[in-house]
């Protein structure tokens, strides 16, 4: 991590008439950053995007890149490459006339710019395909185009807005670990918008995650996942049991009418309404003593086969009319010889509890 960040986004506000769509939203980049803005439709990702780009200028606020107060520059002056989900390809240009486009009037000569392009195509797989239009070039290979045509003028920071999702699942896979490669090739800071989590996941070094015009939580995307800092967070990143729970004292919580869990409550005030949260993947179906603390016998009520793994519907009587869902793989359900009114030791290990207040 550099000292200076390469991008400052400070105190930004943005409204649209009485319309408030970023709150006070600050943000630090480090050069070689790949950083995602995730959340849901709505949330502000795309307006603060737009706002870095100069796009859509804040109400209130400063954003500098490289050092230099960019607030009120416009996008014409600002130093950024930018590719949009729509691919925004001028149709009547060949590839190689697209690439080009953004380097022309720059003093450079032509062979210069015939190399670049070259280049360029090369880097994305696309040499061979220069002399075509837009129009005979599938989605994936239009989206590589738009993305050379960005990295063309060398810019310090690239914005992707949504650049996978109007292509089909295999092509947005392959194609996320081709733009996450390429970034790491050539070093260029990084902004995406998407809403996708399993995006976000695969490709960011950082996660921004936003929910009605403010960040909710910025992390590694291990520590947004394994350790989400508000309830909204941990709903939205991947599946997530939410329980009624009251705090009993510190480091320990009552759920349904006889569980007893230790786990970490912040200090929180006792006795205390709350909500316990546990991923699918972290309850443990156990030959362990049921009698111990984040332990109960279970039943499982329900199995749902998905291919790799089962979900198992689980209740008991210790947690009440409280389900909980877990994923347990095909080995395990097979070694267990699990299935519906099955009775198992469950455990709800401590680490992977969170407590978080009641709304």
């Amino acid at each position: 991590m550099s000292e200076q960040p390469y991008l400052r986004v400070a105190n930004v506000t943005k409204r649209f008439g009485n319309f408030t769509a970023l709150r006070d939203v600050s943000l630090d980049v480090d050069r070689g950053e790949f950083v995602c803005f995730l959340g849901p439709s709505g949330c502000g990702k795309t307006t603060l995007l737009r706002a870095i780009a100069g796009l859509d200028i804040q109400s209130e606020g400063t954003i500098h890149q490289g050092g230099k107060d960019i607030s009120a520059l416009p996008a014409s002056e600002r130093d950024f490459g930018i590719v949009f989900q729509s691919y925004a390809l001028f149709p009547n240009l060949t590839i190689n006339e697209n690439v080009a486009y953004g380097l022309h009037g720059r003093g450079l000569k032509r062979q210069d710019i015939r190399d670049r392009v070259r280049s360029l195509l090369d880097t994305v797989g696309l040499a061979d395909q220069g002399d075509k239009y837009p129009a005979q070039l599938s989605g994936g290979q239009q989206q590589r185009v738009a993305l050379s045509r960005a990295l063309a003028t060398e810019p310090g920071l690239l914005l992707l807005d949504e650049p996978l999702s109007a292509l089909d699942a295999k092509v947005r896979q392959h194609l996320r670990l081709e733009i996450k490669a390429l970034q790491r090739r050539l070093g260029v800071t990084t902004i995406m918008v998407t809403h996708d989590q399993e995006e976000a996941l695969a490709m960011a070094d950082r996660i921004v995650v936003m929910n009605v015009g403010v960040i909710e939580q910025v992390g590694t995307p291990h520590e947004v996942y394994s350790r989400p800092a508000t309830a909204f967070v941990a709903d939205f990143i991947g599946e997530m049991n939410f329980v009624p729970a009251d705090i009993v004292a510190r480091g320990e919580i009552r759920v349904g009418p006889d569980l007893c869990c230790a786990c970490e409550t912040d200090g929180a005030a006792t006795p205390a309404a709350a909500t316990m949260a546990i991923r699918l993947e972290d309850i443990v179906l156990t030959e362990a003593d049921a009698q111990d603390k984040n332990h109960f016998v279970g039943e499982i009520r329900d199995l749902e086969f998905l291919g790799s793994f089962v979900r198992a519907y689980v209740g008991g009587e210790a947690i009440g009319e409280v389900t909980l869902r877990a994923d347990i793989s095909a080995n395990l359900m097979r070694r267990l010889n699990l299935d519906i009114g099955t009775k198992i030791p469950v455990a709800l290990p401590a680490n992977r509890l969170h407590v978080y207040p009641k709304d």
